[in-house]
């Protein structure tokens, strides 16, 4: 018994196709990202793999049909002897393949290049947007921007290029024919007109079972993220026999479909091919002897082919219309990601070695906000060679106040002033944050492990002598760590090899340290770590706070004590700006 194929959960407004003139733009944006050069070169080596297949069907028909009476000798197309003419359509059938090969290779090498390429280019724009434009994403929308949305506009290029590949095959079959003799052009328009009502036939019932299957998918995607979501109010109430069978009767409906879909397919070719045939035969039998055997078995070869390029292009046609709106979803999302063009308020340096501005050229950062804080801290004075510590309660907004600090949050808003011996350096906006970025060193609370070596972790693409990172790692009581196989090149398989809280926490800290910036920012540097290895820290935090600027956040009395300015930061909206105390000399 076949399942109802629309249910409650179909009846849902599923996806809407695009409006047909938005899909004409979407496939001129795809051609002219995917490079009209690339599609001009494919189009030429579809052209030619098609006159070679014309070509040696004909001498093929010829060869079968014309050399019953003669011999491997005697003449049989333009003066050559049979055998002379099979290595012809010997070679013919080679080059066509070397031809129909180099297509292919061509075709995956365009679609593989414009995946990367675009996946490049929207992982720039991730990195180059602002955290106002990455939170109004989402992480899961980015997932989905680089992952899904990508390979959907991919599979679309992929089936519009498959498609006009078809559509210039069927073009150049129907030419052949008619260059031969008007006579045989006619049943062969008449078979693919037949073939065509077919392919719409085919078509107008696939549509519907395509939104149907669409509507399916969103059910059956909210079913399973119902049972997630509601996993322990599921237990609680032992009714996981309830959501498996909602489960079980929307997976039942997605086979029927499968199988209907199936069915029609084979259904419709099963007439195409028939029709193909008998509108064609039938024409041609109605002409008497005024057609040779040969004209005969070449239309109705060539008119088989069309039929199948036709096809193709159904086919593909379907699948490249079904895919374009995850390139309409990929261009909105992109636009969203687009960085907001700099105003007169933007201010970066000009100097073009940011990273020279050592603490040997600046003695004073100042920091400022625009935007209104849950701290209440709006700006901060810090002086090089010392250090700043924030503190407060859990929850107070500590490490708030950091990202913004280094720009890492609500960078629109921020400004920063170097201030030194006679000279004064200004930024402000994206653009300023993004040069402060070249100079801070920064270590979050939680540091992030990457599945790569040691090394790859602890560098980031940056150069050091591996002596330097082995006697860091000593120091930092994590020496033990050489020791696994492979040393400092071993990649961290962070399923299997649990790394502790705390050589997580020293592993950031370690990675900030070697990148030896003018300015450091460590979050709760002494954070998960025992008393040895917190004494370990504190040290080098009073070596480093002597050679360049070290803002800190940390609830570390021991660490507190030490700090050449204490900030303590409070949840309340309300309260007056905070400030920060003068400098002890």
């Amino acid at each position: 018994m076949n399942p109802a194929p629309v249910s409650s959960a179909l009846n849902e407004t599923g996806p809407q196709p695009l409006p047909r003139r938005r899909q004409v733009q979407l496939l001129k944006a795809l051609a002219l990202e995917a490079g009209w050069r690339h599609l001009a070169w494919l189009s030429g080596l579809s052209c030619l793999s098609s006159l070679l297949d014309i070509a040696g069907l004909g001498l093929a028909v010829t060869l079968l049909l014309g050399s019953g009476s003669s011999t491997n000798t005697a003449p049989l197309i333009g003066g050559l002897p049979v055998a002379a003419s099979l290595g012809l359509l010997v070679g013919l059938i080679l080059l066509r393949g070397l031809i129909q090969a180099q297509v292919d290779i061509n075709r995956e090498r365009l679609r593989s290049g414009f995946t990367d390429r675009l996946r490049q280019q929207l992982l720039h724009q991730v990195f180059e947007a602002s955290s106002a434009q990455l939170d109004q994403l989402g992480r899961g929308e980015l997932l989905a921007l680089l992952m899904a949305d990508i390979n959907r506009t991919a599979l679309s290029l992929d089936q519009a290029v498959r498609m006009g590949q078809s559509l210039l095959a069927m073009g150049i079959y129907l030419a052949s024919v008619v260059l031969v003799g008007q006579a045989t052009a006619w049943p062969l328009l008449l078979a693919l007109l037949a073939t065509t009502a077919a392919a719409l036939l085919q078509r107008s019932g696939s549509w519907g079972l395509g939104r149907i299957q669409s509507r399916l998918n969103t059910a059956l995607q909210r079913t399973v993220g119902d049972g997630l979501h509601g996993l322990k109010a599921l237990r609680a109430a032992t009714a996981e026999g309830w959501l498996l069978q909602r489960f079980a009767k929307e997976t039942a409906e997605g086979r029927w479909l499968l199988r209907e879909r199936v069915r029609r397919r084979a259904g419709y070719n099963a007439w195409r091919d028939t029709l193909v045939v008998a509108v064609a035969g039938v024409w041609m039998l109605l002409q008497g002897e005024t057609l040779t055997a040969e004209t005969l078995t070449t239309t109705l070869v060539l008119a088989y082919r069309a039929s199948a390029s036709l096809s193709t292009v159904v086919q593909a046609r379907r699948l490249c219309l079904g895919n374009l709106p995850g390139y309409e979803a990929l261009r909105q999302r992109r636009g969203q990601l687009v960085p907001r063009q700099g105003d007169a308020s933007d201010r970066t340096i000009a100097d073009a070695s940011l990273t020279t501005l050592s603490t040997a050229r600046w003695n004073e950062l100042h920091w400022s906000s625009g935007a209104d804080t849950s701290t209440g801290l709006t700006s901060l004075d810090m002086y090089a060679n010392g250090l700043v510590a924030i503190t407060g309660p859990s929850g107070s907004g500590k490490t708030t106040l950091i990202d913004r600090v280094c720009g890492l949050l609500n960078e629109e808003d921020s400004h920063w002033q170097l201030n030194g011996a006679g000279n004064t350096w200004r930024l402000s906006g994206l653009a300023g944050a993004r040069q402060m970025h070249q100079l801070i060193a920064y270590a979050p609370q939680n540091a992030v492990l990457f599945e790569a070596s040691l090394r790859e972790n602890l560098l980031l693409g940056a150069d050091h002598h591996q002596d330097a990172i082995e006697t860091w790692l000593q120091r930092l009581g994590l020496a033990h760590l050489l020791e696994r196989p492979g040393g400092l090149d071993a990649p961290l398989a962070l399923a299997q090899d649990p790394f502790s809280g705390g050589e997580i926490h020293r592993l950031g800290l370690l990675r900030a340290w070697l990148r030896d910036k003018p300015f450091e920012v460590l979050d709760e540097p002494t954070a998960f770590l025992d008393a040895k290895a917190a004494e370990q820290v504190r040290s080098v935090i009073r070596e480093r706070a002597q050679q360049r600027l070290m803002l800190i956040s940390s609830h570390d009395s021991e660490l507190l004590a030490q700090a050449d300015q204490v900030i303590t930061v409070t949840p309340t909206p309300a309260s007056p700006p905070a400030t920060a105390p003068a400098r002890t000399s």
